[in-house]
């Protein structure tokens, strides 16, 4: 049976990280996010994975958002070499995000030891780098909506618009074992319906276990005319 791990992304906001491990051994990452808020350098420093990304057999990717995407950097540094899975949207979105986010770690890092070494503290070693951004933009596989992409060991993976960003994806990832199949979609982030630039979200059939992200779960937004009003008021 094929088990779900979460690592990031479960009693917080940030940081969206899923391992799917399969019956026949197959081990895949849904998102592979940084978590956000605080001082960055030392959350970047002190961030570690419960698990060894060389064991990882591809990532299926969301969206490029950074609590989504931000990690694949250091993800490649430690090992990781199977293809990441995305939309050709995402794929052109995380070349802009990584480069500007991993560009940005670096020179917050530079005055961190610039400072360390004036009140004669250790110096941090960078945990990844812009090679490392190169590394992981040579992994990835950019896909069409719609588009089955086999992933082998009786994994596939489908992308239907989330309506969140350019390129934002419901994940749908059929594993067949034991002669069944079965469905497991992850929502990504959801974008509202009647957006202006975006489209609505796709709505799926059918599925055997659904991962839904729920930052606003608990919460009734208004309708476009009751927000308007309040625009008018304000």
């Amino acid at each position: 049976m094929a088990t779900i791990t979460f690592h990031g992304a479960a009693q917080e906001v940030t940081g969206s990280c899923h391992l799917l491990e399969t019956q026949a051994g197959g081990r895949v990452l849904l998102d592979c996010g940084m978590h956000q808020g605080g001082d960055a350098v030392k959350r970047i420093q002190d961030e570690e994975f419960r698990f060894d990304p060389a064991d990882i057999d591809a990532v299926i990717l969301s969206h490029a958002h950074l609590d989504h995407s931000g990690l694949l950097p250091k993800l490649f540094h430690e090992g990781f070499a199977g293809p990441v899975i995305c939309t050709r949207a995402t794929a052109e979105l995380l070349d802009i995000m990584l480069n500007d986010s991993v560009g940005l770690y670096l020179r917050d890092l530079e005055r961190t030891n610039l400072r360390n070494s004036r009140r004669g503290r250790p110096l941090l070693e960078p945990v990844f780098d812009l090679d490392d951004v190169q590394g992981v933009l040579k992994l990835c596989e950019g896909h069409r909506y719609g588009e089955v992409v086999s992933l082998g060991e009786g994994v596939a993976v489908r992308f239907h618009d989330a309506g969140h960003i350019l390129g934002s994806s419901i994940i749908e990832v059929t594993l067949r074992e034991q002669g069944q199949e079965k469905t497991l979609v992850f929502s990504g982030d959801l974008g509202k319906r009647d957006s202006v630039l975006m489209n609505d979200p796709s709505s799926l059939r059918k599925a055997d276990v659904l991962l839904a992200e729920s930052t606003y779960g608990d919460r009734e937004h208004r309708g476009e005319q009751d927000s308007m009003a309040q625009l008018c008021e304000i």
